[in-house]
């Protein structure tokens, strides 16, 4: 808790950081200096009320409550807690003497004795809202999916995959990594998209979540996209810098970020398997997409990426010619995780712009991969730390290995 004198300690924070979104609330949020609107650090929401529908209250950072110290703390807090699970930050103005007890046992965040410097105010502000990000980061996970060979079906199995979690009310993103010739717009039915990687790499430089906010397309299904490049010479222009910008960005924002790959192990890729929490390897039951397969599960090991965190995703079981599970399992030397099936919904719901999950939901293809949303749902388990520190390296060895060739 912050003095009333505020000669507290204050680290300076560079702009370089990021911004934090943080909620106004409570009657006596008039009282606060006009200085504090003017931080560039700060994006500073009004909020009346609960029946407040122009204010995105749950996509917050931080929520400061100011109240005099005679009003119903502990309920107007609870009124906010229902709302966000963003940190509150209380700022008590009047008399405090009987009151602080009561606002400790309220679930807060922290308490500021007002007034204060803009300043102070600012660092309890983001100090709480990083606290919050740093957890949400340790809790998200980044599921790649991919392949080695153009076809597969991996930008079908990614987009439903993200649509699944998003119906689930799983905060997630859907990164499309192909940079050059990425389809999730198509399967998405996004028709030139006015917001792509290439704007939102633009901006990585000095990104935070207020403007990756501002980056994302919101699909009817609630899920969030970042589309591909519409021109093959943009994605030229995004490094892995950027993309990682991204992505630790995306983690302290979203439940889950869904990354759809160029079928080559090229810097986009390296880039977000240094960062996935698990990879879905997308094959077919064609002696060419079994070959590749196999090189990308030796590539990995090169790569000294843990295995165990690669699924191996049989796609078009059952196509007329094609190898059974059984072979495609001896073949690639690897046990598959997932089965999806041949499905005449699958073309039909690309060429409509409608994912399967959407277009037809009992369909083969649409149960078989809710299964596969139902099993990445369940694998919650914090995957462990490992090694980055040759990623410079591999991304040097490997930055235009295409493994199909």
């Amino acid at each position: 808790m912050a003095g009333r004198n505020g000669n507290s300690p204050v680290t300076p924070l560079t702009r370089s950081r990021g911004r934090i979104v943080a909620l106004l609330s409570g009657d006596a949020r008039g009282t606060l200096p006009s200085e504090l609107h003017a931080r560039r650090e700060l994006v500073l929401r009004e909020f009346s009320g609960v029946h407040d529908s122009r204010t995105p209250i749950e996509s917050v950072d931080v929520v400061f409550h100011v109240c005099l110290a005679d009003s119903g703390i502990a309920r107007e807090v609870a009124a906010i807690r229902e709302q966000t699970k963003a940190p509150i930050v209380l700022g008590l103005v009047g008399d405090q003497e009987g009151f602080v007890d009561e606002a400790l046992e309220s679930m807060l965040t922290d308490i500021l004795i007002l007034p204060q410097p803009p300043n102070v105010i600012a660092f309890a502000l983001r100090k709480a809202a990083r606290g919050r990000l740093s957890e949400l980061a340790k809790s998200s996970r980044v599921i790649m999916v991919s392949s080695t060979k153009g076809g597969t079906g991996k930008t079908s199995l990614a987009v439903n995959l993200a649509v699944g979690l998003a119906e689930k009310r799983v905060r997630t993103l859907l990164l499309d990594l192909d940079v050059q010739f990425g389809d999730v717009g198509i399967v998405l039915g996004l028709e030139r998209p006015q917001r792509t990687l290439h704007d939102l790499a633009a901006a990585a430089a000095d990104l935070d979540a207020e403007k990756v906010r501002g980056y994302v397309v919101k699909h009817v299904s609630g899920l969030h996209v970042v589309p591909a490049p519409l021109r093959p010479e943009e994605g030229e222009e995004i490094d892995a810098a950027r993309i990682a910008s991204i992505l630790q960005t995306a983690r302290g924002m979203y439940d889950a970020i869904v990354v759809d790959t160029a079928p080559l192990f090229d810097g986009p890729m390296l880039t977000a398997l240094d960062r996935s929490d698990t990879v879905l390897l997308v094959s077919t039951p064609d002696v060419p997409s079994m070959k590749n397969i196999r090189l990308a599960f030796q590539t990995l090991d090169l790569l000294g990426f843990p295995t165990d965190r690669v699924s191996l995703v049989a796609n078009r079981s059952g196509m007329a010619g094609g190898a059974s599970a059984k072979e495609i399992s001896e073949t690639i030397g690897r046990p598959i995780r997932h089965v999806l099936p041949e499905d005449s919904v699958v073309p039909s719901s690309i060429n409509s712009g409608v994912p399967a999950l959407l277009f037809k939901p009992k369909s083969a293809y649409a149960t078989a991969v809710g299964d596969v949303v139902a099993a990445v749902m369940k694998d919650d388990e914090p995957a462990p730390e490992r090694d980055r520190g040759d990623r410079g390296d591999r991304e040097r060895k490997f930055s235009v290995l295409r493994v199909g060739r």
